[in-house]
C-alpha cells in the first residue's frame, strides 16, 4: 500500500497539476480570469460565498444523517489520511484552481454548460457504487459553477465557491472521528 503522504500528493497532482497542464494548452488569452465587469464579479463572489456556506452546511448535515454521507466521509478520510491545516489549505486551493481552469475555463466555453457539468460529475465518479450520490451532487454543483461562470463572465466566483466547499468540508472531515464523534483534545500536562 502507498504511504499516506504519497497518496495525498497523488490526490493533489490529480486535482491540480493535470488540469493545469491541460488548461495551459487550451485556455485562450486573456481567458476568463480577467475581470471584465466589476459589478458582475462582485455579485458572483457574493453568490459564491453564500452558496459555499449553504453547500457546506448541507454537506455536514448529509454526512451525519445518511448512510452514503457517512460512507463518503470514511472513504475520503481513508484516502487522504490525516491532514493538517496547511495541507487542507493547499489541497483546497489547488483543486479549486486546477478543476475550475479545466472544467469552466477550458471545457465550458467549448462544450457548453451541460456537457461540462456531466464531465465534472464523472470526474468525481466514486470508487464504490454506494457513493454514486457524490457524483450526482458533483453534477449539480457543476451546473451551478458553470452558471456562475457564465453569469459573472469570470472564473473567480467558481474558484471561490469550489475553494470554500473543499476547504471547510476537508476541515470537517478531519475534525470528526469515524462514526461522527468529535475527537477529544489531546491530554495536557
Amino acid at each position: 500500500m502507498t504511504p499516506q503522504p504519497a497518496r495525498t500528493l497523488i490526490v493533489v497532482a490529480a486535482a491540480f497539476y493535470l488540469p493545469m497542464l491541460v488548461s495551459a494548452f487550451w485556455l485562450e488569452p486573456p481567458g476568463v480570469l480577467v475581470v471584465g465587469d466589476p459589478l458582475r464579479l462582485a455579485g458572483g463572489l457574493a453568490a459564491a460565498l453564500a452558496g459555499g456556506a449553504l453547500v457546506v452546511l448541507g454537506s455536514r448535515r448529509v454526512a451525519r444523517r445518511t448512510g452514503w454521507g457517512r460512507a463518503l466521509r470514511e472513504e475520503l478520510r481513508a484516502v487522504l489520511g490525516p491532514l493538517g491545516s496547511g495541507a487542507i489549505l493547499a489541497l483546497a486551493l489547488l483543486s479549486a484552481f486546477g478543476e475550475e481552469l479545466l472544467f469552466r475555463g477550458v471545457m465550458h466555453p467549448r462544450l457548453g454548460l451541460w456537457p461540462t457539468a456531466l464531465l465534472f460529475g464523472l470526474f468525481h465518479w466514486p470508487w464504490r457504487r454506494r457513493l454514486i450520490p457524490w457524483t450526482l451532487f458533483a453534477l449539480v454543483l457543476g451546473l451551478a459553477l458553470g452558471g456562475l461562470t457564465t453569469w459573472s463572465r469570470s472564473l473567480w466566483p467558481a474558484i471561490v465557491l469550489h475553494f470554500v466547499i473543499n476547504h471547510y468540508n476537508l476541515h470537517d472531515l478531519v475534525e470528526q472521528e469515524p462514526g461522527g464523534a468529535t475527537p477529544s483534545p489531546p491530554p495536557t500536562a
